[in-house]
């Protein structure tokens, strides 16, 4: 009875339409979903009815951008009010920010001789606010690389010559935005890109969970982060991480998750609050 709660569609990143993803889901087993694409709500619109459909259980997810101290870090919110005012406020207001991000690291990879046009790069989201596999999937088009994990190597990785930060978004802001919209707050895939210390900084400020069960997780990585959310009674949550464009993610989509009571033990906790 798992449950996948790390999911991607075409609102974000991802390949999938959200029916496609459900059809994947309802053919692997699962039994319970939920979709965080980035920076975006647009995704959990249609999944209510597409849940009823497929007869799997869902929840309203969110993963979003926050880079600190140097550094990028992702929290993904559960059980939010999808029509939360202060919420859809800072996803339009980051849509826009996404935006500029991608035109300046357009004329970045320009002035590298890289000559994609901003306009492909936009065509190429759509209506999905602009992230760098977008870019990316314009530069292997063009013919300058001949994959995107290289075009991530070579000019937009965080230390390629174009990359270009996102905006200014604290984690302890986003774990307090999630939580007044009525969700739970959990720090994604911490791996090795979240030191200790932070992390526990982050469970000072009101963290609700961790993504313990993630593809980037050795089985070492799993039993601390057990621990440490076992020690501060915080939730355990993961899933794929599916985009269904990476290495091993169709062999993982089906596989990598959590019990499907997991889902329960989150609406619990968002009953007590």
């Amino acid at each position: 009875m798992l449950a996948d709660l790390h999911t991607h569609t075409t609102h974000s990143d991802g390949l999938l339409t959200p029916e496609e993803l459900f059809l994947k889901a309802k053919n692997c087993g699962i039994k319970g979903l939920s979709i965080t694409d980035h920076d975006t709500l647009e995704g959990n619109i249609e999944a209510k009815e597409l849940a009823k459909k497929y007869d799997i259980d869902f929840i309203e997810g969110v993963e979003l951008s926050c880079f600190d101290s140097q550094n990028e870090y992702h929290i993904l919110g559960y059980g939010i009010d999808i029509y939360d005012k202060d919420l859809n406020e800072h996803i339009n207001q980051f849509k826009q920010r996404r935006l500029e991000r991608a035109e300046a690291m357009t004329k970045r990879l320009n002035n590298l001789g890289v000559n994609i046009k901003f306009d492909d790069v936009v065509d190429k989201a759509g209506t999905s606010p602009i992230t760098r596999p977008h870019i990316a999937q314009v530069i292997m088009d063009s013919g300058y690389v001949s994959s995107t994990k290289d075009a991530f190597s070579l000019y937009i990785g965080d230390n390629g010559p174009a990359f270009e930060v996102k905006a200014i978004f604290q984690v302890e802001n986003a774990i307090k935005m999630i939580n007044a919209a009525g969700g739970v707050a959990v720090i994604a895939h911490p791996s090795h890109f979240v030191t200790q210390k932070k992390l526990f900084k982050f469970i000072e400020a009101g963290l609700d969970g961790i993504e313990v069960h993630h593809p980037l997780h050795t089985k070492k990585m799993r039993r601390e982060f057990h621990s440490i959310a076992n020690q501060y009674w915080l939730l355990e949550t993961g899933g794929s991480d599916f985009h269904g464009d990476r290495p091993n993610e169709t062999e993982l989509f089906g596989y990598e998750g959590v019990p499907l009571m997991t889902i329960q033990q989150i609406r619990k906790r968002l009953t007590r609050r």
